[in-house]
């Protein structure tokens, strides 16, 4: 079992300090659990939404978005890396200036942060955070972003009590520079090491459980 950088949070749950690393909390036992689930059964508890939908539906515009604002050419980097003990795919890849970058598309102006303190609770509380170290452990570069853009929706995700003024007019009057907040992290080696110690014990629960019923 490899722990996916987007999941890392929920392994890295409850007591970061030293008495609580070295056990899974019952919120990563859930997530390994599910993880567990679907190789077994192939089968999976989310199956999407409209906010998803919307992110991935808008990942291009906002990866060459991206890089317009940094006076840059970016593309959806394509590759998934793996180490012993986490997997994940980043969508920009920069190793020039030692970078990834993360892209977090907002479906409307109430959930986007515009501001740099609220995109800094809205990443901790999503453990974007860890996800993002994970990337950088994995690419082994010094450095990530996370872009969180604000795009109108299309007609074809509305449905029809939607309000198209607020989704998609609204937003388009804001101009393009303003409907992005970036937050910068720097790699931080000793999360990195508490990241493989949960991963080694999700693994280890994991072999636990297959054992179990096999």
């Amino acid at each position: 079992m490899l722990v996916r950088c987007s999941s890392l949070h929920k392994i890295m749950s409850g007591p970061r300090e030293k008495d609580g690393t070295n056990k899974l909390s019952d919120t990563a036992k859930s997530y390994v659990r599910e993880v567990a689930k679907l190789d077994l059964f192939s089968y999976e508890n989310f199956d999407g939404n409209k906010y998803t939908e919307k992110g991935n539906f808008l990942e291009d515009i906002a990866i060459q978005s991206s890089g317009l604002i940094r006076a840059r050419k970016y593309q959806k980097h394509d590759g998934r890396i793996n180490n012993d003990w986490i997997t994940g795919e980043c969508d920009i890849l920069d190793k020039k200036i030692s970078l990834i970058i993360d892209i977090k598309n907002s479906w409307d102006i109430g959930t986007h942060p515009f501001f740099k303190d609220e995109a800094e609770i809205k990443a901790k509380k999503a453990g974007y955070d860890i996800q993002v170290q994970g990337y950088m452990w994995l690419y082994d570069v010094e450095k990530a972003d996370i872009d969180f853009w604000l795009f109108p929706a299309s007609e074809e995700m509305l449905s029809p009590y939607e309000d198209r003024t607020k989704l998609i007019d609204l937003v388009e009057a804001i101009p393009l520079r303003k409907r992005v907040t970036t937050i910068s992290f720097i790699r931080d080696e000793s999360l990195i090491e508490k990241i493989k110690v949960k991963s080694e014990l999700a693994q280890e629960y994991y072999e636990q459980l297959i054992k179990e019923l096999n």
